[in-house]
């Protein structure tokens, strides 16, 4: 599907890589740490890297590799490094609360964590998306529907960049083990 979307709005602020959604991940449930490397990767290029806070299409503060800045957090400047380890911890958080919500192994364990990164716990934890995950049915239709944004003024905005990365996760889920 193609959608309209006000690229420069979209990808203000970030430094964007060429975006490969096609890398293959190989033995899915066995190959743990170079999985979670790849979706680490995807991350970064999809998000891309700031090294100064700007205010994301959605109107909030952000750092480094779409780190949204907490109310008692002061991030003005970081390194890449210092991005990349905060992109970690904040990806184990949503590794963690994927755990903690369903139970899922290896290529989907990322895949839905990637996700939950993105939309946040909350909007997975009450979706249909989780539903259809809990009960081993096709998500296909269902994750392809988060392509949308709230803006700065409450506008609900379809992006192609979303629904690229909805993709992504959805090759990464549907991979078989």
């Amino acid at each position: 599907a193609n959608f309209d979307f006000n690229q420069k709005t979209e990808l203000k602020g970030k430094r964007l890589r060429k975006l490969n959604y096609e890398e293959i991940f190989s033995n899915p449930l066995t190959e743990w740490n170079k999985n979670y490397e790849r979706t680490i990767r995807a991350i970064k290029k999809h998000e891309g890297f700031s090294a100064e806070s700007y205010i994301c299409p959605g109107g909030y503060p952000t750092i480094g590799y779409g780190h949204l800045i907490k109310e008692d957090e002061a991030f003005t400047i970081l390194t890449e490094k210092q991005a990349d380890s905060l992109l970690r911890a904040d990806f184990d958080k949503s590794l963690a609360a994927v755990e903690s919500s369903v139970k899922l192994e290896g290529h989907k364990k990322l895949a839905i964590a990637h996700f939950v990164f993105s939309k946040g716990i909350a909007a997975f934890n009450k979706s249909v998306l989780r539903l259809k995950v809990m009960n081993g049915e096709n998500i296909d239709s269902e994750i392809i529907k988060y392509c949308y944004y709230t803006d700065k003024d409450g506008n609900r905005v379809k992006s192609q960049h979303a629904l690229n990365i909805r993709k992504w996760e959805l090759r990464m889920f549907n991979l078989d083990s």
